[in-house]
């Protein structure tokens, strides 16, 4: 594996070890699985302690969870995942302001044709997307209606990790989460 500056292998770890606790745990039939992006098992901890402490109902003590921005997987036959909070917090992307656009009239080559303006929409580095219970079928399905509305001009690298600001932002609207960074 190289380093080209990106995260993709911490997120290839993550996603093995994510894969590992989920495939154990269902193997074994019981148990859950906790996620809150940048929290650990102590954050959990801590946050289900004080969540049985104000609710003496498990289905209260999960939707506290949930309120706290916790993914709980029951792994017990039969019980379904607690929802997250239907609203993820916004998320910032440092994009860089556009210069700003200044009429120049066109001057024609020697031979009298009109060179066309360049058309490089900046570009915006992801190194992953996810949307909680969905898959690569339902990222490429949506990415597809993006590029439907916006135009091929704003159509994704294959992987879609080098994408335009609108297709970052159709994503977006469509419940994908990606971090993105400038990338020229």
């Amino acid at each position: 594996m190289q380093k080209n500056g990106s995260n993709a292998g911490r997120a290839w770890i993550f996603f093995c070890v994510v894969l590992a606790i989920v495939g154990a745990g269902g193997l074994t039939g019981c148990g859950e699985i906790a996620f809150k992006r940048g929290s650990g098992p102590d954050a959990f901890a801590d946050d289900r302690r004080r969540c049985q402490s104000e609710n003496a109902d498990p289905a209260a003590v999960r939707a506290c969870l949930a309120q706290a921005g916790w993914h709980v997987t029951d792994m017990e036959a039969g019980a379904a995942p607690v929802a997250a909070p239907a609203a993820p917090p916004p998320m910032t992307v440092a994009v860089p302001p556009a210069p700003p656009v200044v009429a120049v009239p066109a001057v024609a080559a020697p031979d009298g044709v009109v060179p066309p303006p360049p058309a490089t929409p900046k570009i915006l580095i992801v190194g992953n997307w996810w949307r909680i219970g969905s898959g690569v079928a339902d990222l490429h399905a949506t990415g597809d209606s993006c590029v439907a509305k916006l135009g091929p001009a704003d159509a994704p690298d294959a992987g879609y990790h080098r994408v335009t600001p609108g297709f970052y932002a159709c994503l977006r609207a469509g419940g994908w989460h990606g971090q993105a960074r400038a990338g020229g």
